[in-house]
C-alpha cells in the first residue's frame, strides 16, 4: 500500500507543477495522504471551492485547519481513494477554473 500512495502522491505533485507551473507552491508533500498547496490567483478560496465541486473535484480549502487567520489560496488535496488517471484529470480541471 505504502508505494500504491507514494506513486499517487507523485503523479499529484507532478501533476500540479505541469498544470500550474509557478503558480503553485507545494507545502505539505509528506503529509498523510494528502498534499497542501498554496495557488497563486486572484480568485477567492471560496469561488475556488464552489468552481471545482462544479466541475466534480474535490478539495478543501487549508483556512478551516487555522487556529487563527489563514493567508489564503492554500488547499488540501487528498489522493488516497482515487487512482493516478483521476488525479490527472482532477488537476487538468482544478487548472482550467484557476486560469479561466
Amino acid at each position: 500500500m505504502r508505494s500504491l500512495y507514494d506513486q499517487r502522491r507523485q503523479t499529484l505533485a507532478q501533476s500540479l507543477v505541469s498544470h500550474f507551473g509557478e503558480k503553485v507552491k507545494i507545502l505539505g508533500e509528506n503529509a498523510g495522504m494528502h498534499l497542501m498547496v498554496k495557488i497563486n490567483t486572484t480568485l477567492s478560496d471560496e469561488e475556488i471551492i464552489q468552481r471545482a465541486a462544479l466541475a466534480g473535484v474535490g478539495i478543501n480549502a487549508a483556512y478551516l485547519y487555522y487556529l487563527k487567520d489563514s493567508p489564503g489560496s492554500e488547499f488540501v488535496l487528498g489522493y488516497a481513494d482515487i487512482d493516478e488517471e483521476q488525479i490527472k484529470e482532477g488537476v487538468r480541471r482544478l487548472a482550467d477554473i484557476v486560469f479561466s
